[in-house]
């Protein structure tokens, strides 16, 4: 077994599952191959993380998950509350200390009735956090452009192959970056900030996913007396930017020094980054709930 496999059966067996109204092992998930997350890859999904085993922005995180199903014409079989407090008892049931990685699950369920979907299935996963290696902050990292919208950005759907292929294995790239007609919208899974002239840029959220992170990285930034414009930068702006970065729950701020071939800046992460992931670290008790 090399290194890696180790490692995620490590996770695997640290993990849980809520399914069908109980908490089991990951190991012992399953979901029937009926299923149209499997045989069409029809499902949305959420991602949050805890600090100090607390949810970070778990109500904004359980919105969004109701309004993608919402999209997509699915109806989670219970409330919001509910799964408010599925979640936070998985949280309590993780063995250890350690923080804990909560993604909720809709599929598709074994029915495709003229494009809606009667009887989804929800599950719940507990994971440990897996935390970045710590080169990713100090370095930085390098995104893949793709040259191609994210299909249906309003909705935390469980499609990701368009990036997935477009990486291909080439491990020199973090991420792939959707850059449909040359605009940066967002990366497979983060939202992106360049720094241009002393202004902060991110895509609009009529072009992008609605993430919590990002709204955050906005609230800070305005606080602290940076100047933002919401609106869609274009590769070549690349050439004038300082700096750029990803935002996300798991990486929450990560400084991005190369997009293709294109250095961004000097090639090294920039004091606008730094002092953004110093904040988001400092200001994160605000938005645990």
């Amino acid at each position: 077994m090399t290194e890696t496999n180790q490692f995620l059966s490590e996770v695997i067996s640290m993990s849980i599952c809520y399914l069908n109204g109980t908490y089991v092992p990951l190991r012992e998930a399953c979901l029937p191959v009926t299923d149209l997350a499997i045989q069409r890859g029809i499902g949305v999904f959420d991602s949050l993380r805890t600090y100090g085993r607390r949810p970070f922005a778990l109500t904004p995180h359980l919105e969004r998950f109701f309004a993608s199903a919402e999209q997509v014409h699915m109806t989670p079989p219970l409330s919001m509350d509910e799964l408010r407090r599925i979640i936070r008892e998985g949280i309590s049931r993780m063995d250890g200390d350690s923080e804990v990685l909560v993604r909720p699950y809709l599929t598709g369920g074994d029915e495709n009735r003229n494009g809606t979907f009667p009887s989804p299935r929800l599950f719940v996963l507990f994971e440990p956090v897996r935390r970045f290696d710590d080169r990713c902050y100090q370095d930085g990292v390098a995104l893949l452009p793709l040259p191609q919208p994210r299909p249906h950005p309003s909705v935390k759907t469980i499609d990701y192959l368009a990036p997935s292929v477009a990486k291909g294995g080439r491990a020199e790239f973090f991420e792939a970056l959707y850059c449909p007609d040359g605009e940066i919208t967002e990366a497979a899974s983060s939202s992106v900030f360049l720094a241009i002239e002393g202004v902060l840029v991110t895509a609009p959220l009529s072009r992008v996913l609605s993430s919590i992170t990002r709204q955050v990285v906005l609230t800070l930034a305005r606080e602290s007396g940076f100047s933002v414009e919401e609106r869609t930068p274009r590769l070549e702006e690349l050439r004038i930017a300082q700096e750029c970065f990803l935002a996300s729950s798991m990486k929450e701020v990560m400084p991005v020094i190369r997009i293709g071939n294109i250095l961004v800046g000097n090639g090294r992460p920039g004091p606008a980054t730094r002092r953004l992931h110093h904040l988001f670290l400092q200001n994160v008790e605000r938005w645990l709930d």
